[in-house]
């Protein structure tokens, strides 16, 4: 599980545009390897972004929604990560001693 949250932790710093956001957002959702928390935080990503994901052109307030939403999904991300490899690091010093 750690490897998918590090390669979308990854992802998340090439993200330019609220389509990368929502294509992103949209992995994470689907994928069988998220956590409850984590496919929460990436559904109000969705949510804040679905009707206006196909037009040219948004309100800035809809999008600054979406992009704190998106903020927030990737301090999620962030945590879970960081908590997997504390984890193993744990792990890996009980199985020395």
């Amino acid at each position: 599980m750690t490897d998918k949250r590090l390669i979308w932790l990854v992802a998340s710093l090439g993200v330019s545009s609220h389509r990368s956001m929502y294509t992103l957002a949209t992995e994470i959702e689907g994928s069988d390897r998220s956590s409850p928390e984590l496919k929460a935080a990436a559904n109000d990503v969705l949510q804040s972004l679905e009707r206006v994901i196909d037009l040219a052109v948004a309100s800035s307030r809809v999008l600054g929604k979406a992009s704190r939403k998106f903020d927030k999904l990737v301090l999620v991300l962030e945590r879970q990560d960081s908590v997997a490899r504390l984890e193993g690091l744990v792990d890996r010093v009980f199985v020395e001693m």
